[in-house]
């Protein structure tokens, strides 16, 4: 009797999913939903949210986020010969020439990508990225940069962020921000691990501190690019 309630137990922890932190908003509550709604800085979030996909290997945050970003944006996209005659970029067509130069898909694979290296990344793409170390800007310099970027329909904003901050589960993280919300001093991460975490409204001094923990993959503090249409 006991080890059958210890296993039902366990198998109802399985199936209600990551156990969430209670001073984080996630846009699945009525809450994190209400915020979306309310917000006039919101205006990013459709046509990302429109094309986020999870991304294909534990490693490849950053290859999605790009993906999202770019097929978001009206630049000309590739055509997969899986999907011809329809184009999109995806995480494996974003490795062209000019990338596999710069990191190979199974160094990206294995590692991942730097901050400055998803700057180029984005670049070789032919799309135009500038990007910000966290230990380089202050918390109200990376406000200002939301709201300049989520007010520019041109331009999307791209956060490299420790988890440890917030907290969640994990470490280092690539993904795109899509709102951000004055009353609450909060943005909206779309998170390309989806399997693991819905969108999640953080404070602004929260990602900041997410940002100014190390990579170990350059010794340099995490930061955010911005991306615009060429």
């Amino acid at each position: 009797m006991v080890r059958r309630k210890l296993i039902a137990a366990l198998l109802g922890l399985t199936l209600a999913g990551p156990v969430m932190a209670d001073d984080l908003v996630y846009l699945t509550s009525e809450e994190g939903e209400a915020r979306l709604l309310g917000t006039e800085l919101n205006r990013d979030y459709f046509p990302l949210a429109s094309y986020l996909e999870f991304e294909q290997i534990l490693t490849f945050c950053g290859p999605a986020s790009v993906a999202a970003v770019a097929n978001s944006l009206e630049i000309s996209r590739p055509s997969p010969d899986r999907l011809y005659p329809w184009t999109l970029f995806t995480q494996d067509t974003l490795f062209n020439e000019a990338n596999q130069k710069l990191k190979p898909y199974a160094m990206v694979e294995h590692e991942g990508l730097t901050l400055a290296e998803l700057d180029t990344f984005i670049e070789n793409l032919g799309m135009k990225a500038d990007h910000h170390f966290a230990d380089e800007t202050p918390v109200d310099a990376l406000r200002a940069a939301l709201k300049s970027t989520l007010s520019d329909r041109n331009a999307r904003f791209i956060a490299n962020y420790s988890r440890k901050a917030l907290p969640q589960e994990g470490d280092g993280h690539i993904s795109p921000v899509a709102a951000y919300d004055e009353a609450t001093d909060s943005v909206l991460i779309l998170d390309v691990a989806k399997y693991k975490y819905p969108p999640v409204w953080v404070s602004v001094e929260t990602l900041h501190a997410g940002m100014m923990m190390v990579d170990s993959g350059s010794n340099r503090s995490r930061g955010f690019i911005v991306v615009s249409a060429p």
